[in-house]
């Protein structure tokens, strides 16, 4: 019975032992096992790792996204001096946690992140003009990540975002981006207003336009009118001289020498019954010929 007992003890203690010297890698962290000041190669991932008795430990590290702030200085094209708040998030490549403790230990983010950090904000502020910056904001945000993980990536890192903040301009410079502005919207004003004068100077001259041809086609048909009147009044005189002409040639063929003859003796009968003194010469072919004494 004590013999049981003292093996169940053993069992026991063996197996707190080997419990007491495992190591367990937390979600979000990788570890890495250094024996005898030597580092394993195997990148400890989450999950429970046994770690060995004598002369073995686990140094942790955080792989999940980090993020960074801090204010920074940096020159523009023109020489002047800006200040930024820069927020940076990054993370550490699992794959590179080896290298990363060989070269930096676990005090990496100011060696590898801010270091790197204010030298590509320096080198990228410096082709862009002051007055340019608030507009450049997203250009600068994407210039710098994709410079940062130039350099960083090599190392074992990765740079997920960058966001300006804040750009504390000096007040001369806000004063110009302010005058440009409002020359900007002066001119746009100036466009939209030259824009509706052309739409109403195009109305104006479209309306003339059709005035012009209305008061043309009333002109053409009063002209018309005018030509279509003397037409028939033409026709009209055309037909009553035509009448005319008919009527006197009618008239003159009906004169014949015989008739003119007897009108004659008409008349010189009319002249005989008279009491006055006549004279009559005739050749009996003319008409009458009278001559008073």
């Amino acid at each position: 019975m004590k013999k049981e007992k003292s093996i169940y003890l053993f069992v026991s203690l063996v197996v707190a032992m080997l419990l007491t010297r495992c190591t367990v890698i937390h979600p979000g962290e990788v570890g890495l096992k250094i024996k005898y000041g030597k580092i394993q190669d195997r990148v400890l991932l989450p999950g429970a790792h046994p770690r060995g008795i004598f002369g073995k430990r686990v140094v942790r590290f955080d792989s999940r996204i980090k993020e960074y702030e801090g204010k920074f200085n940096f020159h523009t094209e023109e020489g002047i001096e800006i200040n930024a708040d820069i927020t940076l998030t990054y993370h550490l490549i699992p794959d590179s946690t080896k290298s990363i403790y060989t070269k930096f230990g676990k005090d990496y983010q100011n060696i590898v992140i801010v270091d790197n950090l204010v030298s590509v904000i320096r080198v990228d502020g410096a082709t862009h003009k002051s007055s340019e910056l608030l507009n450049a904001r997203s250009e600068m945000e994407k210039s710098i990540k994709n410079n940062m993980n130039a350099i960083i990536k090599p190392y074992g890192f990765e740079v997920d975002l960058v966001l300006l903040q804040h750009i504390a301009l000096p007040p001369q410079v806000v004063a110009t981006i302010e005058a440009k502005m409002n020359a900007v919207e002066i001119s746009k004003k100036m466009e939209i207003d030259l824009e509706i004068k052309k739409k109403n100077r195009d109305y104006d001259l479209e309306t003339q336009k059709k005035e012009a041809e209305l008061e043309i086609t009333k002109q053409r048909l009063a002209l018309d009118f005018v030509i279509e009147k003397q037409k028939k009044e033409t026709e009209r005189l055309l037909i009553e001289s035509e009448g005319l002409k008919k009527s006197q040639d009618i008239l003159n063929s009906s004169i014949t020498d015989k008739l003119i003859k007897f009108k004659s003796l008409d008349i010189t009968k009319e002249l005989v019954k008279s009491s006055n003194t006549k004279i009559i010469i005739t050749d009996g072919k003319s008409p009458v010929i009278l001559s008073d004494k």
